[in-house]
């Protein structure tokens, strides 16, 4: 199936793929180290067996594949307004940690920091562009900014223009998602977080795009439901990414109990052909524990989106931290 109809109308895909344009970024930043500690006959065999030269290719291919079509495709970006403040201020202190990685390795790869360099020009017109800084906003416009951010989400799950099909439990986790990453997120990690989170979850109850579940439902059974409803295993691949699945260490927060028990469902069912109950029940169990970590066997629909929108709250809570925390070494 084709990636791109997989997508359509899917929620933070655009977040997703600016956070894999890294992945040969630092591919290509790993070999550059490797290439610059080598001695002279580690060089010489290099160069005698090829292998110096495809391993030249490869670097050319991740720093041009990570440029090119790049500026093209962040003004697109930005014109639709398509990804999180999160997102771009992770990827911007991303690319300058390898950019400065890359300044220490000398004048023999003065053509990698260029690449890099303009990359970094390019992500930071998109932030200028978009607004999405991290800089300080007074506290009333914070909080305009986070109530027109919901209004904004909240408008596109209910009418989305391009239905996506994944589903209530998966909508819904994108939504909190994309919502915790945004300026909503920002306001909330500013001490507003108890009411930010009410409020999402009350208007993710009023009038939603499918009708919510009554009573109350076992926990795994909702995570196997909402892995079998997806279409294919590409979609059940592609939920399990966007839920933070494959990403590097330094980008993955730390996800809850819910959204990693589903991503785990989704990616072993879509990729090991395992059935969903299965999968559900061992991901479930693996991700639960005490503390923060505990999840109910059973909720009501009030109570698991409590659950999911807590989590992905603090999980973009602990990257906002996070990432703090290396602007400020």
């Amino acid at each position: 199936m084709n990636p791109s109809e997989v997508a359509r109308g899917v929620r933070l895909v655009d977040d997703r793929l600016l956070l894999e344009m890294l992945n040969d970024l630092h591919t290509a930043d790993d070999l550059l180290r490797v290439a610059v500690r080598e001695g002279f006959f580690a060089r010489l065999l290099a160069q005698v067996t090829g292998r110096g030269r495809r391993r030249g290719l490869a670097i050319t291919g991740g720093l041009v594949g990570a440029q090119r079509g790049t500026l093209a495709w962040l003004t697109s970006l930005t014109d639709r307004l398509a990804v999180t403040d999160l997102v771009v201020a992770e990827v911007m202190n991303e690319v300058a940690q390898v950019r400065a990685r890359v300044d220490r390795l000398g004048n023999r790869l003065q053509w990698a920091e260029q690449s890099v360099r303009d990359l970094a020009l390019v992500l930071a017109e998109l932030a200028e562009k978009t607004g999405r800084g991290l800089a300080e906003h007074d506290e009333r416009l914070r909080r305009v900014e986070s109530r027109q951010a919901i209004d904004d989400a909240m408008r596109k799950w209910r009418h989305p223009r391009l239905d996506p099909a994944l589903g209530w439990l998966p909508g819904a986790m994108l939504l909190a998602r994309e919502v915790a990453a945004g300026p909503a997120g920002e306001f909330a990690a500013s001490g507003h977080g108890t009411r930010v989170e009410l409020e999402v979850v009350e208007r993710m109850l009023q009038d939603p795009p499918t009708p919510w579940y009554d009573g109350v439902k076992p926990v795994a059974d909702l995570l196997a439901a909402a892995t079998r409803h997806l279409p294919s295993d590409d979609h059940r691949i592609m939920l399990a990414e966007l839920l933070g699945e494959g990403l590097r260490d330094e980008l993955a927060g730390v996800r809850g109990p819910l959204a990693s028990a589903l991503s785990k469902t989704a990616l072993v069912t879509g990729m090991q052909g395992v059935a969903p109950e299965a999968a559900a029940r061992t991901a479930l169990r693996s991700a639960i524990g005490n503390g923060s970590r505990y999840v109910a066997t059973s909720l009501t629909a009030e109570e698991l989106l409590r659950q999911l929108v807590r989590e992905q709250f603090a999980e973009a809570a602990s990257r906002r931290c996070r990432l703090r925390a290396r602007e400020s070494a």
